[in-house]
């Protein structure tokens, strides 16, 4: 039963001390490809699945950073992660739905 305490602390110990030891410096670049990718709306928040599609990796980040800022805690915690999950769920929704709805479960049908 020890044992057992023991390796969920160093589990725990694990998982919260796991993250990068070193800030990583410099400014944010496109990946070759994807410069100039997509237009961005005047108002991240109305942002449709459609568009959000062909945006680039950056602009699909302010998206869901303008969404986390909105109020919604969850999303602004790991943005990066749930721009990859609205990126999955606009695949099979209606493309005119909000990415905000949709990452709220809203919309998903």
């Amino acid at each position: 039963m020890r044992r057992l305490g023991l390796a969920v602390v160093a589990t725990a110990v694990v998982l919260t001390g796991g993250g990068c030891a070193k800030a990583i410096t410099g400014t944010p670049v496109a990946t070759p490809g994807e410069a100039g990718k997509g237009m961005v709306p005047a108002d991240l928040l109305t942002t449709t699945c459609r568009e959000f599609l062909t945006m680039d990796t950056v602009t699909r980040r302010e998206v869901i950073v303008a969404i986390g800022k909105s109020g919604n805690q969850l999303v602004s915690m790991n943005p990066q992660l749930w721009a990859g999950v609205a990126s999955a769920l606009c695949g099979f929704v209606d493309p005119s739905a909000p990415v905000k709805d949709v990452v709220m479960g809203q919309g998903i049908r």
